[in-house]
C-alpha cells in the first residue's frame, strides 16, 4: 500500500507536517536500543524505523504500530520464513537524525552522549521488552546488549547509573557482554519499579519471574 503513494503529492505534503511526539521519541529510542533498526532512504537524507518481532509477540507489534500510527500506512506484514511480523514508518529527516546518532558505517552503536538521550522510563521499558528478561530462580534482570561490545556496555552502564540510579553489572559469556540488574543494593527492585507501569500485559512475565506459558495459563495476557 505504501509503495503506490511514495511519489504522490499527498505523501509529500503529509511528511511536511509530520512530527515526532515525546512518546514516539521515547519509544523510538528504546526500540533502537533493542530490536528495531533504522534504514536510510535512497536519497541518503532520510530514514525509516523498521520494527520486527516474533509472531508470538504480535500484541507488542500492534502496540508499537499504534504508537506510530500517523507514521505508518500499512498493517504489519507476516514473514513466514522467520515467523515474524514487520512494519516500517515512512522515511523522514527526523528519523534520519537518530540514525546519525545511533549508526556508524551502517552499524548500530552506542553514542558517547547516550546519557543525554536515554532519560525516559518509557524508553527503558521498551528496551527491556525488546531485549530483556528476568530469571525464574531469583529477583534479577538482564538485557541482551551483546551487539554493543565492552565500550558500548560501559557507556550504557554509566548512563543507567547517572540517569536512573541503577548500579548494574556487566556479565560476560561466550557471546560477549550483557547488562545485569542484580538484587544487591536494590538494583533489580528499583529497575522493576521504573518500568512496571509501561510493560504490556502480554510481556509481564518478563518482570514476574514466570514463563510465557505460565503467563498464558494464569490468564494475565
Amino acid at each position: 500500500m505504501l509503495k503506490q503513494y511514495t511519489n504522490s503529492n499527498w505523501l509529500k505534503d503529509l511528511k511536511k507536517n509530520l512530527d515526532l511526539s515525546s512518546i514516539q521519541r521515547e519509544v523510538l529510542i528504546g526500540t533502537v536500543l533493542g530490536d528495531g533498526c533504522l534504514k536510510i532512504s535512497r536519497s541518503g537524507k532520510a530514514a525509516q524505523l523498521q520494527i520486527c518481532h516474533s509472531f508470538k509477540a504480535k500484541e507488542y507489534v500492534f502496540w508499537k504500530q499504534q504508537i506510530f500510527k500517523n507514521w505508518v500506512f500499512a498493517v504489519p506484514r507476516y514473514h513466514q520464513i522467520n515467523n515474524s511480523l514487520i512494519f516500517r514508518t515512512v522515511s523522514h529527516s527526523l528519523i534520519f537524525e537518530y540514525m546519525k546518532v545511533f549508526y556508524k558505517e551502517k552499524i548500530k552503536i552506542i553514542p558517547q552522549n547516550i546519557s543525554d538521550i536515554l532519560k525516559s522510563n518509557l524508553s527503558l521499558a521498551v528496551w527491556f521488552m525488546d531485549d530483556g528478561n528476568g530469571y525464574l530462580d531469583r529477583d534479577a534482570y538482564r538485557i541482551s546488549t551483546y551487539a554493543f561490545g565492552f565500550k558500548g556496555n560501559l557507556l550504557l552502564q554509566n548512563c543507567l547509573k547517572k540517569n536512573f540510579g541503577l548500579c548494574t553489572n556487566l556479565h560476560k559469556d561466550s557471546k560477549g557482554f550483557q547488562l545485569y540488574f542484580p538484587m544487591k543494593n536494590g538494583c533489580a527492585f528499583r529497575f522493576r519499579n521504573l518500568i512496571a507501569e509501561y510493560i504490556i500485559p502480554k510481556l509481564r512475565y518478563k518482570i514476574e519471574r514466570r514463563s510465557p506459558v505460565e503467563t498464558y495459563m494464569r490468564g494475565t495476557r
